[in-house]
């Protein structure tokens, strides 16, 4: 497996789906939507407009839908992480950095 350029974390709860993205330069970026068929398509458009290869780490109680909805996508590793591993979306954008 290459290594990920972009590593997503995403805590995919029942109404809110919270988003953290980590590049190359360490310096994470947050974002927030709703957890709904327009919330699931925007981040799918999002991983398909991917160049790069990146890793999705998902942790919530929606983390199972939420993965089937979005992917696969082309040169993306999904991970389902359980909440007490990593609960915060940077968090789980760091352990989709270093997961093998």
């Amino acid at each position: 497996m290459s290594p990920a350029d972009l590593c997503v974390g995403v805590v995919a709860c029942k109404n809110t789906c919270e988003v953290a993205t980590l590049d190359a330069s360490g310096t994470p970026e947050h974002v927030r939507f709703p957890v709904s068929q327009l919330g699931r398509a925007a981040l799918r458009v999002f991983l398909a407009g991917q160049s790069r290869p990146l890793r999705l780490a998902v942790s919530g109680d929606a983390a199972m839908g939420l993965a089937f909805a979005v992917g696969p996508a082309e040169r993306c590793d999904i991970y389902i992480v359980a909440g007490r591993v990593a609960d915060h979306p940077v968090a789980l954008a760091r352990y989709a950095a270093r997961a093998l």
